[in-house]
């Protein structure tokens, strides 16, 4: 039903985020249990990025599916698509987001249609960004 996980190095995230922003304008966030995929591929498709962050990179990663009704072996992906415009304002600055960010979490659940990103500063302070995704997978 959800993914959640807590970043060990929230700079290679955001780094392996503006790599995708070179080959798309939109990228595929597709959450398994071995860990998160980061896909995109360039409207004439002569570009592909892949970007596999295994569950060890994280502190903590969580990803359960339900079961999809009357289809007992499948169950409900979490895969989604996001644009990518929406997603790069968060990892603006890199470097930054490393010096004043002291924890990332990212939530999302197959029924709301939106990616939570909660970033807990340094200061105390909370920033949480909701992007809303273009469609499931």
């Amino acid at each position: 039903k959800c993914i959640s996980c807590c970043f060990v190095s929230l700079a290679v995230f955001g780094r392996a985020v503006h790599a995708m922003a070179r080959v798309s304008d939109e990228f595929c966030f597709d959450p398994i249990d071995k860990g998160l995929a980061l896909r995109s591929v360039n409207s004439s498709r002569s570009a592909y990025a892949y970007v596999f962050f295994s569950s060890v990179f994280f502190q903590h990663y969580c990803c359960t599916a339900a079961p999809r009704p009357c289809q007992k072996d499948k169950q409900l992906s979490l895969a989604c698509k996001l644009i990518i415009k929406s997603v790069l304002p968060i990892f603006r600055c890199v470097n930054m987001l490393e010096r004043h960010v002291e924890k990332c979490n990212i939530y999302t659940n197959a029924k709301d249609h939106h990616i939570t990103f909660q970033l807990l500063c340094r200061n105390g302070t909370l920033y949480m960004e909701w992007i809303s995704t273009l469609c499931s997978l």
